[in-house]
């Protein structure tokens, strides 16, 4: 860790605030004093069971090793902890008294004081978290505490089909989660890339299908593999002895079994299980395959056998199968897909996969289960018992509420945990997008048009961890945390409580306990930020903040990093760009050291920077960061996609005014072709001008055809507009379409992605 931060988090360590607490309890009031451990500190407890006593064991264990102190159990009122049943509060509730002679925590239930618990040791010195640390005095803020959770549903998912994670940091991730009330951990265990759970009744699923030839190297767009053997999985013994450890945690493990499709390694390992019988290779890339079961009989008695034996495993009310990206190919080309579809009745492929849900929800329903899936669950009519879980978006989580169906929201635009959370130039590799802290943090499940008795269908919120970019336990945690504390908030605490500034502090703090716990977390909260502004010249006006409350930000402004002989950032009048430049710059401590990210931006003032301009085509979730943001100087790259604008629907129509007639050399716009995130490259770009704007003249049509190519690129396509004369500039790129056959959105509207239109 870095030295300055290390010291920083030293002497924060040694504050405790009741407002620390991760996540923010319902209530607190903090009042003067402390109350202090010793030598005749001890534990009282009304009523003394199983559970209550492993609470008070893990308690006395670490006081122990911080403090020396053994805390013993004693009938006694002063100088100790006490432990109240109380029937008055809910089953998660937990009230907490701290006064300079006494602790008194009050819980309706063993899951209540589990969650006080974990409450009380974030009030104590970060080195509780350390059982190797050297003996430290220990001492609570006086003050009072009420709490329970906003919502019954408090999950984290960990993907271990594509990269699978040894059984002893599964057990650690598990106690992170305990650790900020988490109460569900979604394990998803198959996968196209691998079946990681031992079925005694199919053993080629773990001889055949746990392992794969290679991995791909680098991004999957780049279409190349790194020629190394990977795989393994997780006996049943072993699945036991992760699901006794999380119910020791009150959390319950929710095993997901992929279906109808993500199945090749079932494929792979049981050929007649597929439409066209194979012969079928476990996946060595990522995305999405096109083999996916066939609905036989002899496929439906091969699930509900493996469903079987998971069962017996687990025992969660929840068994998640999946239910998404199942392309529809196999089942088109089948003659007994399409026999079975006129067979029963039914339209279309959508139809015969909620045929394919229905089946399986009807046998997990026999056996007293629930079926989870995720939203394409909802195509062709969902399965009447089904609970959905809501990723492309909330929209899937709003049908399904509206249909009286419970919900648990996980929006990959919130809550997909392996988007990059800093600036991508600098961040280990990520499978794309970008979600920062803030814009976790920002998420609000019940913001939606949904009636009172719909919104009480959402259950709660979840985040998810694919595992294609994160191949060993140091990056899930750096992925996870600080994260999973603003999801972990965002279902516990109210509404009304949450504030990020707030948030942000306490996170800050909480860096400590998780150095404490050897979390290898992101520092990118402290990543330089900046604001990019046009002036009337035409511009750019580039200011940089942090959060630290005095930054010593260097800069340079030829391309070169930032070292401590740079420029020196004052914070008042923001660095002026005039011409062509790459602005970097980096934050530093006192003793000269960098830490968080460089950040780094290419600019190119030109005609068009700070120019006005109007869209009749209609830009959505996308919007580049600022209002003007493909006329503000600074150019997109692959890895940064916050500057740019992208267009639901796939079409760009806009036209900026210069404000004065310009004679034009040429101008070029870029153009993002990412598949794997349904981005596609125009099919075509016209360019047009107007002195006035009224008449238009056609200087360039240009049509493009670069759907088949698979690999993430961007393009800037330069446009010779011939020493023309003009005010206005008219630009329209065609919409690619629709996503083609065999992409996991085939039918849906492409994207598309636009950045920074530079006239000369």
């Amino acid at each position: 860790m870095n030295k300055f931060l290390t010291l920083t988090f030293i002497f924060l360590s040694s504050l405790s605030f009741a407002q620390d607490i991760i996540p923010k309890p319902v209530s607190y009031t903090a009042g003067d004093g402390r109350f202090v451990f010793d030598e005749h500190t001890s534990v009282s407890v009304n009523s003394l069971d199983k559970g209550l006593m492993e609470i008070i064991a893990n308690l006395q264990e670490a006081v122990k090793a911080c403090s020396g102190f053994g805390v013993p159990v004693q009938k006694k009122n002063e100088n100790s902890i006490t432990f109240l049943h109380d029937n008055k509060l809910k089953d998660e509730a937990y009230e907490i008294t701290v006064s300079t002679s006494k602790v008194i925590l009050k819980a309706g239930s063993n899951k209540g004081f589990f969650y006080a618990y974990q409450s009380l040791l974030q009030l104590l010195s970060d080195e509780i978290y350390d059982r190797n640390s050297a003996l430290v005095k220990l001492s609570l803020p006086v003050c009072n505490i009420k709490d329970e959770p906003r919502f019954v549903y408090r999950g984290l998912m960990l993907d271990v089909g594509r990269h699978m994670m040894p059984v002893s940091f599964v057990k650690k991730f598990i106690d992170l989660m305990a650790m900020y009330k988490f109460n569900q951990f979604h394990w998803h265990l198959t996968e196209d890339q691998g079946w990681r759970i031992e079925i005694k009744k199919y053993p080629k699923l773990t001889e055949i299908g746990a392992y794969r030839k290679e991995s791909p190297l680098g991004h999957d767009s780049e279409n190349r593999g790194d020629g190394k053997p990977y795989g393994g999985f997780y006996t049943q013994e072993e699945v036991k002895e992760v699901v006794a450890y999380a119910t020791s945690k009150y959390i319950n493990v929710i095993p997901e079994i992929e279906m109808p499709g993500h199945a090749v390694a079932a494929l792979a390992s049981y050929p007649e299980l597929g439409c066209s019988g194979g012969p079928y290779e476990v996946r060595t890339r990522w995305g999405v395959a096109k083999d996916v079961y066939c609905p036989t009989e002899k496929t439906f008695a091969f699930l509900e056998d493996v469903l079987t034996e998971v069962m017996t495993l687990f025992p969660s009310k929840y068994i998640h199968i999946g239910g998404d990206e199942c392309p529809k190919d196999s089942w088109k080309a089948s003659e007994f897909c399409q026999d079975l579809i006129r067979k029963e009745g039914l339209k279309d492929e959508h139809e015969l996969q909620s045929y394919f849900i229905s089946r399986i929800d009807s046998f997990l329903t026999s056996k007293g289960r629930k079926l989870i899936g995720w939203d394409e669950i909802l195509e062709g009519g969902l399965s009447p018992n089904a609970t959905v879980m809501s990723w492309r978006g909330t929209e899937g989580g709003i049908e399904a509420a509206k249909q009286k169906h419970d919900v648990i929201m996980s929006p990959n635009s919130f809550h997909y945990l392996d988007y990059y959370q800093g600036d991508p130039i600098s961040e280990p590799l990520a499978i794309g997008g970008f979600l920062p802290l803030e814009k976790v943090y920002s998420y609000e499940p019940l913001a939606e048009p949904l009636a009172p008795e719909e919104l009480k269908h959402i259950l709660g919120v979840q985040a998810n961890l694919w595992t294609e970019y994160i191949s060993t336990p140091e990056k899930v945690e750096y992925m996870l945390f600080p994260r999973a504390l603003a999801v972990a908030e965002t279902a516990w605490s109210t509404a009304e409580n949450k504030e990020y500034s707030d948030f942000e502090n306490r996170v800050k703090r909480h860096f400590g306990k998780l150095a404490k716990l050897k979390v290898n977390y992101a520092e990118s909260i402290y990543n330089i930020k900046a604001a990019l502004k046009t002036t009337n010249k035409g511009e750019v006006l580039v200011n940089l903040n942090n959060i630290e409350t005095a930054p010593n930000i260097l800069y340079t402004l030829d391309g070169s990093e930032p070292n401590r002989r740079s420029n020196k950032y004052d914070g008042k009048t923001g660095i002026l760009v005039k011409k062509q430049t790459t602005v970097k710059a980096s934050l530093f401590n006192e003793n000269g050291q960098k830490y968080g990210n460089t950040f780094e931006a290419d600019i190119r003032v030109n005609k068009a920077t700070g120019k006005f301009y109007e869209y009749r085509s209609k830009k959505t979730k996308y919007t580049g960061n600022t209002e003007m943001a493909l006329t503000d100087g600074q150019i997109g790259n692959e890895k940064n996609l916050q500057t740019w604008v992208g267009l639901e629907g796939g079409k760009l129509d806009l036209t900026i005014d210069l404000t004065a007639v310009n004679e034009l050399s040429n101008l070029s716009i870029g153009f993002l072709h990412s598949p794997g995130s349904w981005v596609m490259f125009p099919s075509s770009l016209e360019v047009s001008v107007s002195k006035k704007g009224k008449k238009f003249k056609t200087l360039s049509s240009q049509s493009f055809n670069k759907g088949g190519e698979l690999s993430q690129f961007v393009e800037r396509i330069k446009v010779n507009l011939n020493g023309k004369k003009a005010r206005y500039i008219k630009v329209t790129a065609g919409s690619f379409g629709e996503l083609p056959e065999g992409h996991a959105g085939a039918g849906a509207d492409a994207w598309l992605f636009v950045d920074e239109i530079e006239v000369n």
